[in-house]
């Protein structure tokens, strides 16, 4: 595995998760409120420390091409992990994924009580700066439930803009809820610098 630095900001780490967050993980991915908008419903702490598993073996085989990395959200006060987030180009590394290699995609997570704080925009950047400065990513995705208006808001924040609507039919995980793909191309960032 390639080493990758954290990303510090104001009040945040970003760091790749460690067998060490497995009980932070499983504080918010086994909260209802925490994953209500997720592809998946709570999880036990079994399928946390499964996931988690998962997510390290990702990690551990991503390449400068075809990656997977899970992030923890760390807060710089305290050093809690108060959430995780996720940048990707494939499902399984090094094998390519069904997206062009220079395009990823973006997910996110805190725990509840840490929402309408900043920190979900605060980390988001970074991870957008990260994927367009470091990993040479020319389009983020990022899809989002159509109910979750806090995480459009967010998205849209950064410049995403809809890219696909995918009605309640269409969803194959479950929630039965209409969803947004949204997209942000490196060249309608406004925050990227020339170079």
């Amino acid at each position: 595995m390639e080493s990758i630095a954290s990303i510090v900001t104001e009040r945040l780490e970003l760091r790749l998760v460690a067998q060490a967050d497995a009980a932070a993980l499983r504080g918010f991915r086994g909260h209802p409120e925490a994953v209500r908008y997720l592809s998946h419903q709570p999880l036990t702490a079994g399928q946390t420390d499964r996931l988690l598993a998962e997510l390290l073996v990702r990690a551990e085989r991503s390449t400068a091409a075809w990656f997977h990395y899970a992030w923890a959200v760390v807060l710089r006060s305290s050093g809690a992990v108060i959430g995780d987030a996720r940048t990707w180009n494939t499902a399984e590394p090094p094998l390519p994924g069904g997206i062009p290699a220079d395009f990823a995609s973006l997910g996110y997570l805190l725990h509840p009580n840490h929402h309408g704080k900043g920190y979900g925009s605060e980390a988001a950047g970074a991870l957008v700066r990260w994927l367009f400065t470091e990993r040479g990513t020319n389009a983020i995705y990022a899809g989002v439930y159509e109910p979750n208006t806090a995480s459009r808001r967010l998205l849209e924040g950064l410049g995403f803009v809809q890219d696909h609507y995918f009605t309640a039919a269409q969803d194959t995980h479950g929630k039965g809820l209409a969803s947004w793909r949204y997209r942000l191309d490196r060249t309608a960032w406004p925050l990227v610098e020339d170079d």
